[in-house]
């Protein structure tokens, strides 16, 4: 252990060159790749790209579990005739699948190191699988991702489909600035959407920035979209749905009661006994315009009018303890409750963002549970899209 210890990063990144230059230079087992060249026609023959990797079948067994099971029965053909062909993956990615096994490093385009990630879903190599999407989703920003968005969802990365439509739907100026390369229904999956973070009139102006291209698939979805007389609320991005509700109430002139048609709010059996009769104490819950205090017990809100996209949560005013335990819940309907966060009794800072276990839709309520200590003067922040009548 004493020899490991003494080696630095910079040693350790050595090894990592060495062994990666030993890449396909000799081994005892062969990957093979074949790939579709194109569309074969009636008048042309489209013979089908191939690419050979040599490498150790140790390496392989050692890495991936599949490869392990597959390598070590004579009952697997690959197994006795010491190569594999593999259909579902471009050669570039096995390269880099193949490289990663070696060095233990990765690098490569986004849309690569996505269908990476796949590939190393497949066989069960959980550690480049993890490198891959950290890479990416560190990467990924409004320009890449529609590119990430098609990637994604071709090869059932539903992760990182999320966050990719998320980075589209909440920056669509930037994300959609270009025509995209995109299949017909993804496309309409954008362009339909409630969450889509843009006004109508916006949209169209992208779309006819766009211009015109007759043997393009997407055409025809464009024109239609363009024609389409439509009356859209567009999605709003925020960092605090209920202080973004009270903000459009004072906006409108504060007509009729924020309290009971924008937002209701339900108090346990503990708050209640706390906020007895207060109005302006429950308003304020509402709203998120004052900081409380939320001790044991559990507090609700209803969105009456109003539906959100949840992606996660904060706290502001203090610091909450490690002593305190609480959870957060979300529902469709007030009678399926969805777990979107707990806390595991370690301290949060002020303004760290919580992301959330993300609730399989929209939703329309949310629930605080104090199940230890107290959340002490604090706003409670809902981050999240905010699809609106109102």
């Amino acid at each position: 252990m004493a020899e490991i210890a003494a080696y630095g990063d910079k040693d350790l990144s050595a090894a990592s060159d060495v062994w990666g230059a030993c890449f396909s230079k000799e081994g005892n087992f062969t990957v093979i790749v074949e790939e579709a060249s194109g569309d074969a026609s009636d008048d042309v023959d489209v013979e089908d790209k191939r690419t050979e990797f040599k490498v150790w079948s140790f390496l392989l067994a050692r890495w991936s579990p599949v490869f392990e099971k597959m390598l070590g029965s004579d009952n697997y053909a690959e197994s006795q005739k010491a190569e594999v062909v593999i259909q579902d993956f471009s050669a570039s990615a096995v390269g880099l699948f193949l490289r990663f096994l070696y060095s233990g490093s990765v690098d490569g385009s986004t849309s690569v190191l996505v269908e990476v990630a796949a590939m190393a879903d497949k066989y069960q190599v959980k550690a480049l699988q993890s490198l891959c999407i950290r890479i990416v989703r560190k990467a990924l920003k409004p320009e890449l991702a529609c590119e990430v968005f098609a990637a994604a969802n071709h090869f059932q990365l539903d992760g990182l489909r999320m966050d990719a439509l998320e980075h589209i739907l909440t920056k669509p100026a930037e994300a959609l600035k270009e025509r995209p390369t995109l299949r017909p229904e993804l496309l309409e999956e954008i362009l339909d959407s409630g969450l889509l973070c843009m006004s109508e009139d916006d949209l169209k102006k992208t779309l006819q920035s766009w211009g015109s291209k007759d043997s393009d698939c997407l055409q025809p979805i464009i024109e239609a979209r363009i024609q389409r007389a439509t009356v859209r609320t567009p999605g709003e991005q925020t960092q605090d749905v209920l202080r973004t509700l009270w903000n459009r109430y004072e906006k409108a002139g504060k007509k009729g009661a924020f309290l009971g048609y924008w937002v209701v709010v339900i108090l346990g059996p503990e708050q209640a006994e706390m906020c007895r009769e207060d109005a302006v104490y429950v308003k304020s819950m509402a709203s998120n315009m004052s900081a409380r205090t939320y001790r044991k017990g559990w507090v609700q809100w209803l969105l009456p009018h109003s539906s959100v996209h949840l992606q996660g949560f904060s706290f502001t005013g203090n610091n909450i303890s490690a002593s305190t335990s609480f959870r957060i819940w979300s529902s469709e309907d007030g009678a399926t409750w969805h777990l979107a966060y707990e806390s595991l009794k370690t301290e949060i800072k002020i303004g760290t963002f919580l992301p959330c276990k993300r609730p399989p839709g929209l939703v329309k309520w949310f629930k605080l549970e104090v199940l230890e200590g107290e959340l002490p003067n604090v706003f409670f922040q809902i981050h999240g899209i905010l699809q609106t009548s109102v």
